[in-house]
C-alpha cells in the first residue's frame, strides 16, 4: 500500500505540473472528435468519396494511436527519470523506433476491445432469458433490469481490468521490448485484476471518469439562446479536459508502480 500511496501523490504531483500537457491533450481530443464527427457526414455517392472516406478513418485510427502511444511513453520516461513533468512534446513523439511496435500493439487493442465488446453486446442481448429462466426455476419474477444492472457493473470492472493491462503491458513494452513484455505478461494480469494496477486504474476511472460524466450530463436551467450554449460548451470542454487529465493520471500511476525495477523487493 505504501509504494501505490507514493504513486499515487507522485503521479498527481506531475499531472499539476503538467497542465500544458493536459490542456494540449485534450485540444488533441476534440480536433479528433471533430474530424470524426465530419467523416460520418462525408456523401458516399461516388467512389472518389468512397476511397477519401476510408484513407480518413486510417489516417485518424493513426492519429489516435499516435496519442495514445505519446501519452503513455511519456509516462514512462517521467518515471524513469523521476521527473515531475511531462512534456507536451510527448504526445506527438513517442519513443524513438517503437513507432513500429506502437501501431502493431494498438491494432491488437483494436481486435481484443471488439471481441470482448462482442461477447459482452451477445451477453446483453440474451439478459431477458436470463431473467426469464431464474423466474421460471425461482417461482417468483425477476427483472431482467435488476441483472441488467448486475452485469453492467461486472462488465464495467472487466473493461477497467483490460483497459489497465493493456496499459501496463504497453508501458512494458516501450521501455523494455517485446521479448521482456510477453515475459511480465502473465505477472501483469494478477496485478492489474486484484492489486495495485487494479486499484490505480479503479481510482482513474472512477474518480476522473465520474467527474467528466457528471459535468456533461449536468444541465442548469437557463433561458434558451446565448447562454444555454455557452453552459453548455463551458461542460463539455471542462468534461474534455477532466478525462484528458484522467488518461495522463492513469498513464503515470501505472508507470510508476511499474518503473521502480532497481530493487526487486518493491514489486
Amino acid at each position: 500500500m505504501n509504494n501505490i500511496f507514493t504513486a499515487l501523490v507522485w503521479s498527481l504531483e506531475v499531472l499539476i505540473f503538467s497542465y500544458r500537457t493536459v490542456l494540449a491533450l485534450a485540444g488533441f481530443i476534440a480536433l479528433w472528435a471533430w474530424l470524426a464527427y465530419e467523416w460520418l457526414g462525408l456523401p458516399e455517392s461516388s467512389t472518389f468519396m468512397l476511397i477519401l472516406a476510408l484513407f480518413w478513418a486510417i489516417a485518424l485510427l493513426l492519429a489516435a494511436a499516435v496519442i495514445f502511444g505519446g501519452t503513455v511513453s511519456g509516462a514512462v520516461n517521467a518515471a524513469g527519470a523521476e521527473g515531475m513533468d511531462l512534456h507536451v512534446s510527448s504526445l506527438w513523439k513517442p519513443r524513438r523506433g517503437k513507432t513500429s511496435s506502437l501501431l502493431i500493439f494498438s491494432a491488437m487493442c483494436g481486435v481484443l476491445g471488439g471481441l470482448f465488446a462482442k461477447i459482452f453486446g451477445w451477453i446483453d442481448a440474451h439478459l431477458l432469458e436470463v431473467a426469464s429462466f431464474f423466474t421460471f426455476h425461482s417461482g417468483r419474477p425477476i427483472s431482467y433490469e435488476q441483472i441488467g444492472e448486475f452485469v453492467g457493473v461486472i462488465e464495467g470492472l472487466l473493461w477497467v481490468v483490460l483497459s489497465g493491462y493493456l496499459l501496463s503491458l504497453f508501458a512494458a513494452l516501450l521501455r523494455e521490448g517485446w521479448r521482456d513484455a510477453g515475459k511480465q505478461s502473465l505477472k501483469l494480469l494478477p496485478k492489474c485484476a486484484f492489486q495495485g494496477q487494479f486499484l490505480a486504474s479503479l481510482l482513474s476511472v472512477g474518480a476522473f471518469g465520474g467527474v467528466a460524466y457528471k459535468l456533461a450530463n449536468w444541465h442548469r436551467w437557463v433561458p434558451p439562446g446565448f447562454w444555454d450554449y455557452a453552459q453548455v460548451l463551458v461542460r463539455f470542454s471542462l468534461a474534455l479536459i477532466v478525462i484528458a487529465a484522467g488518461l495522463c493520471f492513469w498513464s503515470l500511476f501505472l508507470a510508476r508502480l511499474q518503473v521502480p525495477r532497481a530493487n526487486p523487493a518493491e514489486d
